[in-house]
């Protein structure tokens, strides 16, 4: 498997184009194309000034194969009519890329395809999503925090993060954190990551089982202790992260922290 094709929702925004200049990053390493998506709504057809609005959209769409990092990549443009975010999975190309990117601002978010939007596509979304929070001029991953419970699904999960980890081939770092309101003891933590290294053959990895008052203050402290390119971490979809979190912790990490992010639903 590899990434062919790369989703960026766009809204025109500088939180948007923090994303696409990430995407054509990836796209350059990799060759995929780039399906720039921009979803809008307009109350009927007939309206000239509904007209006007999408004159003016589509002349905007045109002019982003001109932005400089674009310059040589492949790219689609797509403009989803009366459709929420999340419904542009029902587009057969969308459902079937390989990997999405978007760009966020936390909680606050904007009033576009950012913010809320983000974490309503970190849970529905098919394919991995990474999640980026601030501009990056070139995208380099040399270490990677893979956050889990290395539970038997989550491990088996893991396969869909292989081939975007396989673009910058990092060092992966293996963390399970521990708290007091989820205690799990040492020796059961180091056997499921066992386990998880037994399944998944790891060039360069480190295993770490962490103690922390939340799991999301453990992988957001563990993260910034290595200096950490990148955390990955499989949802549970609206149940959250781990089955013993009330919320998304996946959601709460994406809102609180500039670390990119990559997911996968579960």
């Amino acid at each position: 498997m590899s990434v062919r094709t790369i989703v960026v929702p766009y809204d025109f925004s500088d939180c948007a184009t923090d994303a696409l200049r990430v995407a054509a990053s990836i796209a350059q390493r990799t060759g995929a194309c780039i399906d720039v998506v921009h979803v809008y709504e307009q109350m009927t057809d007939f309206h000239p000034e509904n007209q006007r609005l999408r004159e003016d959209l589509e002349a905007k769409l045109d002019r982003v194969p001109e932005l400089p990092f674009m310059q040589g990549l492949e790219m689609k443009r797509f403009m989803l009519r009366q459709l929420g975010l999340t419904e542009m999975f029902r587009n057969e190309r969308i459902a079937q890329a390989d990997l999405i990117v978007m760009g966020s601002h936390g909680a606050n978010g904007l009033r576009g395809i950012v913010g809320s939007n983000t974490q309503r596509i970190v849970r529905s979304a098919p394919m991995p999503v990474l999640v980026i929070k601030h501009r990056i001029e070139d995208m380099r991953v040399d270490d990677i925090v893979y956050a889990s419970n290395f539970t038997a699904v989550d491990v088996e999960k893991f396969e869909s993060f292989r081939p975007i980890l396989e673009i910058w081939d990092p060092k992966v770092h293996l963390l399970k954190v521990n708290t007091p309101k989820s205690f799990e003891r040492s020796e059961e933590s180091h056997q499921a990551i066992d386990a998880f290294l037994e399944r998944h053959e790891l060039r360069k990895f480190t295993a770490t089982v962490y103690n922390d008052l939340s799991i999301e203050e453990g992988i957001l402290n563990f993260a910034r202790g290595i200096d950490a390119d990148m955390i990955a971490m499989a949802t549970h979809g609206r149940k959250g992260f781990f089955q013993v979190v009330n919320g998304s912790l996946t959601e709460d990490i994406v809102n609180h922290t500039n670390f990119p992010i990559l997911s996968v639903k579960l």
